[in-house]
């Protein structure tokens, strides 16, 4: 009977370690950063884990080096920079749990393909571009929401997880 206790108290050792590991591996990951600038120095980006876009700096003079066209292509070349430093290093940091010859880039391929088949299920489109007059404000960019307006009520119709779960196996 000892042995198998002794066999039972190294899985859950095993387990707190693999568990710990992996939230380790989370935090990493949560504050992975990467930002890259232009040959002038006067544009840069940060972006996040994920791909999100952090930060966007313009210098002062920007607007005089670059027409809004190329400044939008800067943009979005700088952007498509990042977020491709930032794959390499979420694969390096995956690759240092997951098992001897699985690729991290198809697990994360798989994961935002998971995200984007919850996206179409009805959430909000990504907003994949902004464009703003000169001189205009926040306020000039569209009609603001009046609160005389309805809100959406939600859904009170029972949800399982595992519903959503075999949806999504069978939308694959």
């Amino acid at each position: 009977m000892t042995d198998h206790r002794a066999q039972v108290e190294e899985m859950i050792a095993d387990y707190r370690r693999s568990s710990q590991r992996l939230s380790e591996v989370d935090d990493e990951l949560a504050t992975i950063e990467e930002t890259v600038g232009d040959e002038r120095g006067e544009v840069s980006v940060t972006v996040g884990s994920g791909g999100a876009l952090r930060r966007v700096w313009l210098a002062e003079q920007v607007y005089r080096t670059y027409s809004p066209d190329e400044l939008g292509g800067l943009l979005v070349r700088l952007s498509a920079t990042a977020t491709a430093r930032i794959a390499e290093r979420t694969d390096a940091v995956l690759a240092t749990v997951l098992p001897a010859g699985a690729d991290p880039a198809a697990l994360r391929a798989d994961s935002a393909a998971s995200s984007d088949s919850a996206a179409s299920s009805g959430a909000a489109p990504p907003v994949t571009g902004v464009s703003v007059p000169y001189g205009a404000t926040v306020a000039d960019n569209g009609p603001e929401t009046s609160a005389a307006e309805p809100e959406q009520e939600e859904s009170l119709e029972p949800r399982s997880w595992l519903r959503d779960v075999g949806a999504a196996e069978r939308n694959r």
